[in-house]
């Protein structure tokens, strides 16, 4: 059984590189950052959501260009 992990306060401030609630909900929002917002307003993010897991990356099918042949 693997146990969540979430990031510390001041961990999203310097991911999101804001100090208000709504200024990390909006940063976390627009780069498509996984996270929840607790009962109190403030963000919560998980280490999963940064830096995935396994299966996600294997479901991942990379980058591909789009050039016209």
């Amino acid at each position: 059984m693997s146990t969540i992990e979430f990031l510390t306060h001041a961990e999203v401030c310097e991911l999101t590189g804001a100090g208000t609630k709504a200024g990390q909900i909006a940063v976390l929002a627009r780069n498509g950052i996984r996270h929840t917002v607790k009962r109190s307003g403030w963000p919560c993010v998980t280490t999963a959501a940064l830096i995935g897991s396994k299966e996600q990356l294997k479901e991942s099918s990379g980058w591909q260009p789009r050039k016209a042949g």
